[in-house]
Order: structure tokens, then C-alpha cells, then sequence
């Protein structure tokens, strides 16, 4: 079995490739450059078929309005809701629950304590003891952060050194200063275990 840093390094490179520059487009002023971020971030999280096409040309952009429509800040107390609403109002306009592309959209907009819900993950956690309740997305959360409580510690020693590798990873025009501080943060341990569940996991 691969060790935890191996899913330290991989998310490491996702983050200064994919999620870095989604997050930082995500912010842009331009309505058309955050449209377009958003398009590409669901193209990558494969979540671009729970979008009926209106017109090519802004197939998102219901849900782009509906994303910056919540305003925050999301904490462990209304996080569940925050999920469910925008999955509700996204259903509205395209007919389809929505739950793993809320959740998704929720963490480039917010990171912790938003938990992307994924089907490859919910089959990790439902063959290794960690079987949610039920069907909803408190449930899934719940299950994932008992599971993520197992690994915290080795994924925090896993983060500790790898400023020390940053010339073989996205990450080589970063500062160790810089490095260090961004996997120090408990939404990059909780993307690290991310990579660890959808390697593992399954879809049934």
C-alpha cells in the first residue's frame, strides 16, 4: 500500500496546478474569466454531466450565480445546509441533484470545513467501517471526518517536509515559507486524505 506522503506529494502538485489557479480565476472581476474557471473546475471534477445545456456559451452560469450567491462565512454549523441549498437550487435549473458538484464548487469557494463529497470516497468509507447512516450529505460528512480523525496525525507528518521536494513537484517557484504554511493548514490535510479515499476507494 502507498504511504500517506505519496498522496501528500500528488495533492501538493493538484493544488499549484488545478485548484490554486480555479480558486484565484474563481475571484477574477471578470464575470466571463470566472464562467469559464468554473466550466474548466467542473470539466476536471467530472461533474459537467449534472448540467443540462442551455446554451453552450453559458452552460454554468445559473449555477455560477447560484455558487456566488452565498456569501458566507461557512462554518461546522451551517455547512450541511449551505451544501443542500445550493444542491437544491441547482436542481431547480437543471433537473438534477447535485450534491458531489455543490459540494466541489462550496470547497473553491470556501475550502474547510466544506468535505467534497465523492462516490469514490463514500465506497472507501462504506467498506472500511466508515458507512454513513443514510443518504445525505450530513451523513457522508459525518462518516468522512471520523475516517479523516484516523489519519490526521500521519498526514500532518506526511505535510511536514515537503518544501524539501518542491524541485520535483508544481510547487518549484514556491518559497519554503510559503509551502510551509500552506500544508499546514487543515483543508490541505483533508485534500491530501481526499487522494488517499479516491485512489482506494470505489464506485460499487
Amino acid at each position: 500500500m502507498l504511504e500517506i506522503k505519496f498522496f501528500a506529494l500528488m495533492y501538493l502538485n493538484d493544488w499549484y496546478w488545478w485548484d490554486k489557479p480555479f480558486i484565484e480565476r474563481l475571484r477574477n472581476k471578470d464575470k466571463s474569466e470566472r464562467l469559464e474557471a468554473l466550466h474548466d473546475a467542473a470539466k476536471f471534477y467530472k461533474v459537467t454531466r449534472n448540467f443540462k445545456k442551455i446554451e453552450e456559451s453559458n452552460r454554468l452560469e445559473l449555477a455560477l450565480d447560484h455558487l456566488e450567491s452565498f456569501q458566507g462565512p461557512v462554518d461546522s454549523e451551517n455547512v450541511n445546509k449551505t451544501v443542500n441549498d445550493l444542491s437544491e437550487a441547482l436542481k431547480v435549473e437543471y433537473g438534477k441533484h447535485t450534491i458531489s458538484a455543490s459540494s466541489k464548487f462550496l470547497w473553491l469557494r470556501f475550502k474547510s470545513p466544506v468535505i467534497i463529497y465523492d462516490s469514490r470516497a463514500l465506497g472507501w468509507l462504506t467498506t472500511n467501517g466508515f458507512k454513513p447512516s443514510d443518504d445525505s450529505y450530513a451523513s457522508f460528512r459525518e462518516s468522512w471526518l471520523k475516517a479523516f480523525c484516523e489519519k490526521e496525525q500521519e498526514i500532518k507528518l506526511s505535510c511536514t517536509d515537503l518544501h524539501t521536494v518542491k524541485e520535483y513537484s508544481h510547487a518549484n517557484s514556491a518559497t519554503d515559507s510559503e509551502i510551509l504554511w500552506l500544508v499546514s493548514e487543515t483543508w490541505f490535510h483533508e485534500r491530501v486524505f481526499d487522494k488517499y479515499l479516491w485512489f482506494y476507494g470505489n464506485v460499487g
